[in-house]
């Protein structure tokens, strides 16, 4: 079995031009946080010469609620909008099943 049909399974998407789409989303959510970070940084006054420790607080508490926001953004613009929910669902445990 494959990488492509591996997450086809693991995802539960049924074509191969969908899995695409999902994989560019991915890569544009990962790019477009990185353009984020650059434009905040600044304004929250984090320099190079900032502390490593609070440079690199600064940058979790930046990236990870951007990624989010923008991976449902992208995910949406590209008609995957219901998989990418279901997606941070599951990678924040909110979606348990019920005994």
């Amino acid at each position: 079995m494959n990488y492509f049909e591996r997450f086809k399974q693991r995802w539960n998407v049924h074509s191969n031009r969908q899995l695409v789409i999902i994989f560019v989303a991915f890569g544009l959510t990962g790019f477009c946080t990185l353009g984020v970070k650059k434009l905040l940084m600044p304004l929250l006054g984090v320099t190079s010469e900032t502390p490593l420790y609070l440079r690199i607080a600064a940058e979790v508490l930046i990236i990870l609620p951007a990624y989010q926001v923008l991976l449902i953004a992208v995910g949406s613009l590209l008609g995957q909008y219901k998989f990418f929910k279901g997606f941070l669902r599951k990678m924040f445990f909110l979606d348990r099943k019920r005994k």
